[in-house]
């Protein structure tokens, strides 16, 4: 899969797109870099979808980012980051919840998104209806 990075395509459309391909998996991006296997603040996320990705680039140009299954999860952290100034971490559902993949970004993103897939069917016991044998 390529991505068109573009200094007037939106957060939104990007992350949709990578959400496509991979559904139990989200781009978040942040104002300020982090290092491998490190987190990021939550202070720094960019939550508004409608922002272009020129106003947050560094030094705003258009490419392309070639994604493969088999790219390691830092890898394409990296790649965002050196290619564009793009400061992103990929996140893993897992159940309700959406986890930073800091700690596993040796992981490849089809791994990643089978982790997330797996967890999905995981049913949590609150929400299982208490059940008792009735006399």
């Amino acid at each position: 899969m390529k991505i068109q990075v573009l200094a007037d395509r939106t957060i939104g459309s990007l992350q949709e797109e990578f959400h496509e391909k991979y559904p139990y998996l989200k781009l978040v991006f942040f104002s300020k870099p982090h290092k491998a296997f490190e987190g990021s603040p939550a202070k720094y996320i960019l939550s508004t979808p409608e922002k272009t990705l020129g106003s947050i680039e560094a030094n705003p140009h258009d490419g392309k980012i070639s994604i493969d299954g088999e790219m390691p999860t830092w890898r394409l952290e990296q790649l965002f980051e050196k290619e564009f100034g793009l400061h992103v971490q990929v996140f893993r559902k897992s159940g309700t919840l959406w986890l930073e993949t800091s700690k596993t970004d040796q992981l490849t993103l089809q791994e990643q998104n089978s982790k997330g897939r797996e967890s999905d069917h995981i049913v949590q016991m609150q929400d299982v209806p208490e059940f008792r044998e009735q006399p």
